[in-house]
């Protein structure tokens, strides 16, 4: 089983199983690992994906999502990079979504690199860079 199809059933276990604000926060976290990992296409996806994107813009990182290996350590999925602006010379963010912010003559982006572990359909790891 991928860890991506681990992740969905977990994340569904979680969310039916409990609803304590820690158990919602954590299934946030995970639906938007799953939303930006492969779901951005999903109508399903896109509260979420506003809604990382609007924390983003408050200096706040991507949510956290963890869960329990096979001998039962926490195993984050998640790696981020630092938030940085890019200087883009189009009229979208790498995204292929965001529309850059014009300061004096250049456009910029505002973004930030999330690796998710093992979710390359592919096999390894997939990153992607995420603008607001």
């Amino acid at each position: 089983m991928t860890l991506l199809k681990h992740l969905l059933l977990s994340s569904l276990a979680i969310g039916a199983a409990s609803a304590s604000s820690m158990a919602m926060a954590d299934d946030f976290g995970c639906k938007a690992v799953l939303c930006f990992a492969g779901g951005k296409g999903l109508s399903e996806c896109a509260s979420t994906i506003s809604e990382v994107k609007k924390r983003l813009a408050k200096g706040k990182g991507f949510p956290h999502c963890s869960f329990a290996g096979p001998n039962g350590e926490e195993n984050e999925i998640t790696k981020q990079s630092k938030p940085f602006t890019r200087k883009v010379s189009g009229s979208t963010c790498p995204d292929g979504e965001t529309r850059p912010r014009v300061i004096f003559n250049g456009r910029y982006c505002n973004a930030i690199t999330v690796t998710f572990k093992d979710a390359n359909p592919n096999g390894g790891d997939l990153t992607q860079e995420i603008n607001w």
